[in-house]
């Protein structure tokens, strides 16, 4: 079964355990405008909890990922924004916010420019899986842009504070060989076989035990501001709450008869 949903900015569509988010602005290079950022926040919303999903992913339309904010058409010239209920100053920190904070692995497909706003957003997903035409980075500097969402925070977490200050302050670009070399994603393919390997890793997370991948996920994002003893009574807190599950109790037969488990992410 495969579900659509039309927006102007966006593509949604839900097939095979897939929810997948398409950035739909293939002339502006996918850039980001304050409309598609709350076209995605209603999407998360909800289908935060839906159960014909297993996995998120997060792609742009055509042949890159997202060249950033659309400056055109935000700030005095263009299409105001005013705060969420929830605080957010921003649209895009709301997106951040909820992308870590929904319980499911969420896929980031670049290839292309991620640049930017659009940079943020990958980085706010769990996987990174790149094409080899990559140029990634957050070049705004050289505008002088300050990073605004997220990045100050995720992309030392992730390479370290020393590539994290070169990458923001100077505003240089990876390509895919060295966002691979420092962790930054997580896989790399030639863009002509781009499609089907991303899609052979999709459907590779899609079979996990979606609720055990989800509480692994909350249990990292608590360790990051939390210290040791306090995480470890977390994941044992978690961890009683997995066991409860189907796909524990799969896990736990499969491993006795000696055979591969089938979850169905509940």
């Amino acid at each position: 079964m495969i579900i659509q949903t039309e927006f102007e900015n966006i593509l949604f569509k839900i097939e095979k355990g897939i929810g997948k988010i398409t950035l739909n602005r293939p002339k502006q290079l996918n850039a980001l405008n304050y409309p598609l950022l709350l076209e995605i926040i209603t999407v998360l919303e909800s289908n935060s909890k839906n159960k014909l999903i297993r996995a998120f992913v997060i792609e742009g339309n055509s042949h890159s990922f997202s060249a950033g904010d659309d400056l055109k058409s935000m700030g005095p010239n263009g299409v105001q924004f005013k705060p969420l209920d929830d605080g957010s100053k921003l649209p895009h920190h709301k997106v951040i916010r909820l992308i870590r904070e929904i319980q499911k692995p969420f896929i980031a497909l670049l290839q292309g420019y991620c640049l930017g706003a659009g940079f943020e957003l990958a980085l706010a997903c769990d996987f990174r899986i790149a094409a080899d035409n990559l140029k990634m980075g957050d070049q705004r500097v050289n505008r002088a842009h300050c990073v605004m969402s997220g990045a100050s925070w995720l992309l030392p977490r992730m390479v370290g504070f020393a590539r994290a200050t070169d990458m923001i302050l100077t505003g240089r670009l990876l390509d895919a060989k060295e966002a691979l070399s420092i962790g930054l994603v997580n896989k790399v393919y030639a863009l002509s076989e781009f499609n089907n390997e991303s899609e052979e890793f999709i459907r590779s997370i899609v079979k996990l035990p979606t609720k055990c991948l989800g509480y692994n996920k909350n249990m990292l994002n608590f360790s990051q501001n939390n210290e040791l003893f306090p995480s470890l009574k977390h994941e044992f807190k978690l961890y009683c709450k997995n066991i409860r599950t189907y796909d524990f109790g799969e896990g736990m037969k499969s491993f006795k008869q000696k055979r591969e488990p089938v979850f169905k992410g509940k």
